[in-house]
C-alpha cells in the first residue's frame, strides 16, 4: 500500500479519515464475516447434557448433537469452502451470544453449524466454547466464532478447551457480594471470595470467572483433606479447584519471529498502539552488535503531573530502568526511555521525550464491516464492565489485526514482598481465544493493546499458553491506582 492515509467508509457508511498500515503483518487476508444461511428444518438428533441456569454440576453445561459418520442429513446447505477457509466470523441466521449471555443451540441450529464441517461428527457447547469435533480437521485458518461463540475445533471425542478444577464436596457457601451467571462479579465480589477462601483454610493466588463457574488457582493444596471442607458452591455457584505448579506457571509460547516472515517495519512519523518497538539485549552471538528484542507499543498515558508515557511490556526491556526506546528498530527514533516498571503485571512505562506525540486511537481497517476504529475511550478498571464472550480486538506489527473473545477475567492476590506485613494488592487481568485454528501469536505481539468493540482498552498482551492457545492480558488498572489516565493526544 502506497500511502498510510485515506478515507474508508465505517460500518454506519460515513466517511473517516485514518491510518492504514504501510506494509501487511498478516500472511493471509481474511474476510470477516461469512454469507452462509441457515440450512432447512433438518432432523432432530439433539441431545441434552446439563444446563448453566440450573444447579451446578462438576462438568460444565453442555449439549451435544451426535451424528454418524455420514455427517448431518435432510439440508440443502451449500458452502464454499474456498471462502469459508477466509472467514474470521461464520454468521448464521441466528445467534448463540446475545447481551453478554450464551444460549444453547436448538437441534435445527446444530444441524446447521455441523453442515458447516464435512467430517463432523458432534457439536457440543461448552461454555463459553462451541466444540465441533470432526474425523478430519480442516485446512487452516478456521473461523474464530461461528454464531457467535468461540470455536474450538478438534478430533478428540472428550478433549475440552478449558481445565475446570477439581471440585469440592464442602459446604455451599454464600457471601454478600452478587454473583450472576454470564455478568462478571465487581471486584469487592472477588475479593470477598479471596476472603471467603481464607476462612476455610485455602489461601489462593487468583480466582477466575469463565461466565458461569468460578475457577480457583494456587501453586499448593491447603491440606490432603481439602475436598471434604472447601465449597462446593459460592452463591450457588460452581466452583472448581487447580493446585500445582501449572495454576501458578506462566506456560508461554513466545515464539520467534521467523526470517522469511513478513510484518510491519515500517518507520511511522505519527506514533500510535501497534506500531513495532526495539530495545537493545545481550546478544547469543557476541559478534552481534545489532541484536535487539521487539516488541509492541501500547497506550498513551499522563500522569497527574501531566507528563505523557506509553505502556510497555517489561520482559521486552529486561525490566530495566532506564533503557532506550526506540522505532522501529535500534537505528530508528529514540522515543523515551523506560521510568516506571509495575511489579508483577508485566506492565512498564516509556516517558516520552520532549517532542514526541503519540496518537490516542490505532491503525483503521479498510474493511467497512469492521467495528470502527476512534481514539480510545477509557481504561476498564473494574471486572464487572468485562463480560465473558465479548468480542475483543488487538492489532501489532507482527500478526496483524486479530479479533477475538474474552474467556476469562481473573483476580490475582499479590501478597507484600514483607513477610511479617498483611498487606495485599489485587491486580486484574484477562484471557482471550484467537481461535485454535490460526497462526500462533508471535513474541513481539508483547505490549499489543487489548480493546473492545466501544474502544475501551482491556490491557496488554502478555502471552499465549499451550492446549488450547490462549492468550493472557494484564490489566492496565494498576496504572489507576497510581492516577495515571488516557492521554488527551
Amino acid at each position: 500500500m502506497s500511502t498510510s492515509t485515506l478515507p474508508f467508509t465505517s460500518p454506519t457508511g460515513s466517511e473517516s479519515q485514518g491510518t492504514l498500515r504501510k506494509k501487511s503483518a498478516s500472511p493471509f487476508k481474511s474476510q470477516r464475516f461469512s454469507p452462509y444461511k441457515q440450512p432447512r428444518k433438518a432432523s432432530s438428533l439433539l441431545h441434552l447434557t446439563g444446563n448453566p441456569h440450573s444447579h451446578p454440576n462438576p462438568s460444565p453445561p453442555a449439549c451435544s448433537l451426535p451424528v454418524s459418520s455420514s455427517g448431518p442429513t435432510g439440508t440443502d446447505f451449500k458452502i464454499n469452502h474456498d471462502t469459508f477457509e477466509s472467514t474470521i466470523h461464520v454468521k448464521l441466521d441466528f445467534e448463540l451470544y446475545q447481551n453478554g449471555e450464551q444460549k444453547f443451540p436448538s437441534s435445527d441450529q446444530m444441524q446447521a453449524i455441523m453442515a458447516l464441517f464435512p467430517t463432523c461428527f458432534k457439536v457440543t457447547a461448552s461454555p463459553p466454547f462451541l466444540v465441533v469435533r470432526c474425523e478430519t480437521l480442516p485446512p487452516r485458518p478456521w473461523p474464530v466464532t461461528v454464531a457467535g461463540l468461540p470455536l474450538f475445533l478438534t478430533t478428540s471425542k472428550d478433549q475440552e478447551p478449558l481445565d475446570l478444577g477439581a471440585r469440592a464436596r464442602g459446604p455451599k457457601i454464600n457471601i454478600k457480594g452478587e454473583i450472576v451467571r454470564w455478568k462478571t462479579p465487581e471486584m469487592q465480589t472477588f475479593i470477598e471470595i479471596f476472603e471467603a477462601l481464607k476462612g476455610v483454610g485455602a489461601e489462593v493466588e487468583r480466582v477466575q470467572w469463565i461466565g458461569w463457574a468460578l475457577l480457583v488457582l494456587a501453586a499448593q493444596e491447603p491440606d490432603k483433606d481439602w475436598k471434604s471442607h472447601l465449597p462446593s458452591t459460592i452463591n450457588n455457584i460452581y466452583v472448581g479447584y487447580i493446585f500445582g505448579e501449572v495454576a501458578v506457571t506462566e506456560h508461554a509460547l513466545r515464539t520467534k519471529l521467523p526470517t522469511d516472515r513478513d510484518h510491519d517495519d515500517t518507520a511511522y512519523s505519527n506514533l500510535r498502539p501497534g506500531i513495532k518497538l526495539a530495545c537493545r539485549t545481550e546478544p547469543e552471538d557476541p559478534k552481534d552488535k545489532d541484536a535487539y528484542i521487539a516488541t509492541t507499543a501500547g497506550i498513551c498515558v499522563e500522569s497527574p503531573g501531566g507528563k505523557k508515557y506509553i505502556t510497555l511490556a517489561s520482559h521486552g526491556f529486561e525490566s530495566t530502568v532506564g533503557s532506550e526506546v526506540r522505532h522501529p528498530s535500534l537505528q530508528g527514533r529514540l522515543l523515551g526511555l523506560v521510568a516506571k516498571v509495575f511489579g508483577e503485571t508485566d506492565i512498564s512505562l516509556c516517558e516520552l521525550t520532549p517532542g514526541v506525540s503519540y496518537s490516542r486511537e490505532t491503525f483503521s481497517v479498510a474493511d467497512p464491516t469492521a467495528p470502527e476504529v476512534k481514539p480510545f475511550r477509557e481504561i476498564i478498571a473494574n471486572p464487572a464492565k468485562l463480560l465473558v464472550g465479548d468480542l475483543i480486538i488487538m492489532d501489532t506489527a507482527f500478526n496483524g489485526r486479530c479479533e477475538g473473545n474474552l474467556i476469562k477475567v481473573e483476580l490475582e492476590r499479590i501478597p507484600a514482598d514483607d513477610p511479617f506485613s498483611e498487606e495485599v494488592e489485587y491486580t486484574l487481568g484477562s484471557f482471550g481465544y484467537f481461535g485454535n485454528g490460526r497462526e500462533k501469536l508471535y513474541d513481539g505481539c508483547c505490549g499489543g493493546v487489548l480493546w473492545t468493540e466501544n474502544c475501551d482498552v482491556i490491557g496488554q498482551f502478555r502471552f499465549q499458553a499451550t492446549g488450547p492457545e490462549i492468550s493472557h492480558f494484564p490489566a492496565c488498572s494498576s496504572l489507576h491506582k497510581w492516577g495515571y489516565k488516557l492521554s488527551e493526544t
